[in-house]
């Protein structure tokens, strides 16, 4: 669709929409906003609805993140009485909702009401600056998203009265790639599918997973705005579509402290003039330099971007050798033990892949953090270290990322790339989001044995990432 204004009206007029959600990610990819009559948006000249910018600082748990200590900086608080904001939509993003009768959602932006312009430490703004610095230097990307989740054969109702434990997943057992559990769960799994397809997400292929009850479905690739907003939206119809079905979807990255967690994979690649800038025939690896200085860029600041990978106490239980969880520094060729795995197979095919990412990431700032390390390698012609052949488990010379949310907080944090691509305001205030998740925890299981998976982290986590 255009981003034509008058295209979204045009839209809802054309498929006779009587309400339409009016939706923004927020710092932990939740989609928050309000549903509105149709009709409000064919009467507004420019944005139909304000919203408290509470909204964009609510916890897991739905309470506003306090401003931090000693800062005189602006923060949305009750200082200000979490004054408005504005919706800016995005009319490209408008679509059906095929399993609500006559609706529609549509993306957008918010915007202080006194001209100091877009919010830009969220998440869909702050990916978009990112993408104009690839545009300044002539690139174009391309990137795709692999997500895991599991299935529950639970409700909302039911998960609750149980406490968030003994939960029962939809199969039992692992069932990697079984087409017998697909062809069992067929209504559920192809409905659920054709359903994502007519949201206007470009569905390539399902399968079961390693986990119980553990689904993968895969998006086609897309420009890298299209395909955060695509992740974004995937795991929102999920949740929704699992509950209509009298099933619990969930994105945790652990669930269980044995076996496979859910994570979430980026496939990723630039271009320029319609060829693909990652791919040299003349190179013996197929590599150019451009990719060579950007997945040196992914390598060098693993440790530091760590935090918008695993943005969850939570998602470093993950971090398991043999789990296919991308937590070792390196990078190879088709070895899915490293964090970055190269496919040079052919012009069209060449890409990097990161696997550090849990369910649990907001699929904008895994784009956002990828793209700053890899304009970093650009900008100063970083080379990689050799790449890692064989298991990289195994190989006792490689770092690994951080092994909790506070050691990956503290890398963040004092990050100079992180300050200077992703900006000062972005990193105080996703940082300071996550601080409070670590004193949230640090609070809830004080001389309890924190060593497997909390209560605390289930019911937290289970619903809301």
């Amino acid at each position: 669709m255009s981003d034509n204004p008058e295209s979204l009206k045009q839209f809802i007029r054309e498929h006779k929409l009587e309400a339409v959600s009016v939706t923004v990610p927020d710092l932990h990819g939740i989609a928050r906003g309000k549903k509105v009559p149709a009709r409000r948006l064919l009467e507004s000249a420019a944005s139909p609805m304000r919203m408290s910018n509470l909204m964009v600082m609510l916890d897991y748990a739905g309470m506003p993140h306090p401003p931090p200590e000693n800062d005189d900086r602006w923060w949305p608080s009750w200082n200000e009485g979490y004054a408005d904001t504005r919706m800016v939509v995005d009319p490209a993003t408008a679509r059906i909702v095929p399993w609500q009768p006559a609706t529609g959602l549509v993306l957008g932006d918010f915007e202080h009401v006194d001209g100091r312009g877009i919010l830009e430490y969220l998440p869909r703004a702050t990916l978009k600056r990112l993408l104009r610095r690839l545009a300044d230097r002539g690139f174009e990307s391309r990137a795709s998203i692999e997500m895991e989740f599991m299935l529950l054969d639970e409700t909302h109702g039911s998960v609750a009265e149980k406490g968030y434990r003994n939960l029962k997943p939809l199969w039992p057992t692992p069932q990697a790639y079984r087409l017998t559990t697909l062809g069992i769960h067929d209504e559920r799994l192809s409905g659920m599918s054709r359903a994502l397809e007519g949201f206007g997400l470009p569905v390539e292929a399902w399968n079961a997973e390693a986990g119980p009850g553990q689904v993968e479905i895969n998006l086609a690739p897309a420009a890298a705005l299209d395909a955060a907003d695509q992740g974004f939206l995937f795991k929102h119809g999920v949740k929704e579509l699992a509950a209509a079905g009298e099933l619990f979807a969930t994105f945790i990255a652990k669930l269980s402290p044995h076996g496979f967690g859910n994570g979430t994979h980026l496939n990723f690649s630039l271009w320029r003039e319609g060829e693909n800038a990652f791919h040299s025939p003349s190179s013996e690896t197929g590599m150019s330099p451009v990719m060579r200085h950007f997945v040196a860029g992914l390598v060098r600041t693993l440790p530091e971007f760590t935090l918008m990978y695993a943005p969850t106490v939570n998602a470093y239980r993950r971090f398991v050798p043999y789990f296919s969880t991308g937590m070792m520094l390196s990078w190879g060729f088709d070895n899915k033990s490293n964090a970055i795995r190269c496919v040079t197979e052919s012009p069209s095919l060449t890409r990097i892949e990161q696997r550090t990412a849990g369910g649990d990431a907001n699929p904008y700032l895994l784009l956002a953090a990828c793209i700053a390390a890899g304009l970093y390698g650009i900008d100063n012609e970083l080379e990689p270290p050799p790449p890692t052949l064989g298991d990289a488990y195994a190989d006792t010379g490689l770092g690994r990322v951080p092994a909790t949310m506070e050691q990956a907080l503290d890398l963040f944090e004092a990050s100079e790339v992180a300050n200077t691509y992703l900006g000062e305001d972005f990193v105080r205030f996703y940082a300071h989001s996550r601080r409070i998740e670590c004193r949230c925890f640090a609070e809830a299981t004080e001389g309890a044995d924190a060593d497997g998976v909390t209560d605390w982290e289930i019911a937290r986590y289970l619903e809301m990432v």
